[in-house]
């Protein structure tokens, strides 16, 4: 891999600026925000609770950064120890931390049309929030442009100019619609390393129904596993290089000062491998003080949030929506929210979303603690902060690295010398700078960016994939007993873990909740989307029935316990939830269009057109309702099909083609999102005719 950084030794420009200590102390990056997302100034050490390994800590120092200015919030007192007088906080306010931003586009997994569109937005980026004293650097594909992080604006600009997209992604689509047609790189992962019989059985009717001819003598089947491996092949070396960049980056920037931001901008990649990968970059990023923050080049899916409301991207073959498997976003979610940025998806406004990340990096509160445990016996400490004021929202790193501390610096070098050693050569030695949330030493060995260690008790684990729409949902439920805050300790610390893509310490603190019986309902709720993101599809559904039981009138549940009963394949339950949402809440659209793709899916095509013909009336101005009443036609007339030898033809009943080619005009009519999907139908059924 072509991957190099110049880094920064900031010690000797500094030693007027740092503090010296006796014992560890410990930085934390923490952003407060309101229900409308803003950040929320004017709080002091007293409206927060840091805990370490689940123990309070005393906040000792405490600034505030606001639009790139530092400000000293007074220290809560701190008695002196016996012998030992009291330190004095700083006489000033430090200088403004260093924002350290790497653009990384992942070339390999972001297709040519969106490319444009994509450097058009970070030239916005560099162009309006970049700033002096900034440090930034491009990484297209694995190569950093210039092989230094500078503070060139104009370099910048340049490198993101002259990037060139990768013709890898959209050849890998190509692929994917030749003869044996795979309706995407998903449905080859299931194919070939699943061996998801039914996926596969999708794949060898939609060859048949594509080539006729191909099918009379014998099955596609083996063509279809062939070409399944084969695109397996392509995608596993492409996901590894994507991976190893991302760790030297998480790694090397840890000798970098200052607060460092990694703006991934990719469509998703190959994880079902990488899992372990994943959370040694985790564990990187939390040592090196790294925000990753992701952002899904595909840009606006017009789908509804739960892939069982439509059947928009039906394969004609039969079974689940082409995308419906589709896990490429879980790797880019995952190192979002475990590092202590977000993911962006679902948006064409790519520009503004790079501004929100500068505005990120603008506004937050560091937070200084000398740990009770003092050992410094290179652990990996968990850290939970949390606020004491109601409906306020936290972000903050999740952990650090408990090595021998020196010197803890607190500010940054002056902006002409910050400049001169961020441009130095790359063979110039390094030393290990303090960094918030990281506690280090001058005397700690430079990491090696190909060798990770993993953070304490991550080895292998598996990464985590949260619900984009989880934490509306949960705080609309919690609304109603008063907010989250108004809960238990317990609860709100398992809440908290949750947001922070700890499902397994949410799982396990949201259920020592719920087993005190005055547990709020929504204590329940969350409960139930720790155990889905674990894949504990069953406790799940148990927990969120009994949230249907005490809330019978919170209609997002009903949605959520079809969709845990859909993945776990028990369709009567899942039917039998969206009925009684349906009898609570008639011509609901998202459990009408719920229950017919349910249906769909376990092949009861018959009810399913009456649900949505249901849907249709109900509301004759929805047009999703008339694509999956079209999409439904069409599979029943495709599962009905049968070759005549005596008539050498395919046939199967004419009036499903008629009925689907109206509820697809229809649709059009209606300006549904899916146009060129329900166009191309229109066009293949008239054939068909």
């Amino acid at each position: 891999m072509v991957f190099f950084v110049s880094f920064v030794s900031f010690v000797s420009a500094q030693q007027q600026q740092t503090f010296r200590t006796s014992t560890l102390l410990v930085e934390v990056d923490t952003i407060v925000t309101d229900s409308k997302g803003q950040f929320v100034a004017g709080l002091t050490p007293d409206d927060f609770e840091v805990l370490e390994e689940g123990k309070p800590q005393k906040i000792e120092r405490m600034y505030v950064v606001t639009g790139g200015t530092v400000s000293t919030v007074p220290p809560q007192p701190t008695p002196a120890a016996t012998g030992e007088p009291p330190e004095a906080p700083p006489p000033v306010p430090p200088a403004a931390p260093q924002r350290v931003f790497v653009l990384l586009f992942d070339q390999e997994h972001l297709q040519e049309g969106a490319f444009k569109r994509l450097k058009d937005a970070a030239i916005a980026f560099l162009t309006k929030e970049f700033r002096q004293g900034d440090a930034g650097g491009v990484v297209i594909g694995s190569t950093m442009t210039g092989n230094q992080i500078t503070s060139d604006r104009e370099a910048l600009l340049s490198a993101v100019r002259n990037a060139k997209p990768s013709a890898a992604k959209t050849s890998r689509r190509l692929e994917l619609f030749e003869w044996p047609r795979l309706s995407s790189e998903a449905e080859a992962i299931r194919i070939a390393l699943v061996n998801d019989r039914e996926v596969l059985a999708q794949a060898v009717r939609r060859a048949c129904q594509d080539d006729p001819d191909a099918c009379k003598n014998a099955t596609p089947e083996p063509m279809v596993m062939e070409k399944a491996r084969a695109i397996v092949n392509e995608l596993r070396p492409a996901a590894r290089r994507t991976v190893m960049t991302l760790q030297a980056l998480a790694s090397g920037l840890a000798r970098l000062p200052g607060r460092k931001t990694v703006i991934l901008i990719t469509e998703g990649f190959f994880v079902e491998e990488s899992w372990a990968d994943l959370r040694q970059i985790v564990g990187a990023a939390a040592r090196s003080n790294v925000r990753i923050y992701s952002l899904d080049g595909r840009g606006l899916d017009t789908r509804q949030v739960n892939d069982m409301h439509v059947l928009g991207v039906m394969d004609p073959a039969g079974g689940m929506p082409l995308d419906a498997y589709n896990t490429s976003e879980d790797g880019p979610n995952t190192l979002a929210v475990d590092t202590g940025g977000y993911p962006i998806r679902h948006t064409n406004k790519f520009a503004e979303a790079l501004t929100e990340i500068a505005r990120d990096t603008s506004n937050y509160y560091v937070l200084g603690y000398r740990p009770a445990n003092p050992a410094t016996d290179g652990s990996f400490r968990r850290i939970s902060v949390r606020v004491k004021r109601p409906g306020l929202t936290v972000r903050a790193r999740r952990g650090y690295l408990a090595t021998a501390p020196s010197v803890s610096t607190s500010a940054p070098a002056p902006a002409a010398e910050r400049k001169a050693a961020i441009e130095t050569p790359v063979a110039a030695p390094a030393a290990a700078a303090a960094t918030n949330g990281t506690a280090t030493s001058t005397a700690t060995a430079t990491p090696d960016p190909s060798v990770i260690p993993p953070a304490a008790g991550s080895v292998g684990a598996p990464a985590v994939s949260l619900r984009p729409d989880s934490s509306d949902r949960v705080r609309e439920l919690a609304s109603r007993e008063g907010g989250v805050e108004r809960s238990s300790s317990l609860a709100s610390q398992g809440w908290d873990r949750y947001q922070k893509g700890d499902l397994e310490g949410a799982a396990d603190l949201l259920g020592k909740a719920v087993a005190d019986p005055s547990a709020h309902p929504w204590v329940h709720y969350a409960l139930g989307y720790s155990e889905l993101g674990l894949r504990h599809l069953e406790k799940a559904a148990q927990s969120w029935e009994k949230v249907r039981a005490a809330a019978p009138e919170f209609r997002a549940v009903y949605l959520d316990l079809a969709d845990a009963y859909m993945q776990m394949e028990s369709y009567s339950r899942a039917i039998d939830a969206l009925k009684a949402a349906d009898a609570r809440w008639p011509g609901d659209m998202d459990v009408l269009n719920a229950m017919g793709t349910i249906q769909v899916r376990r092949g009861a095509l018959d009810d399913a057109i009456k649900t949505f013909r249901k849907a249709t009336d109900a509301r004759p101005d929805d047009a999703l309702a008339y694509f999956n009443l079209g999409r439904t036609y069409e599979l029943r007339y495709f599962k009905m099909r049968r070759y005549s030898p005596t008539e050498a033809r395919w046939i199967s009943n004419p009036a499903d083609i008629k009925s689907a080619i109206a509820s697809y005009e229809q649709y059009v009519k209606l300006g549904g999102p899916y146009q060129g999907h329900a166009r191309e139908a229109i066009q293949n059924l008239q054939w068909l005719k």
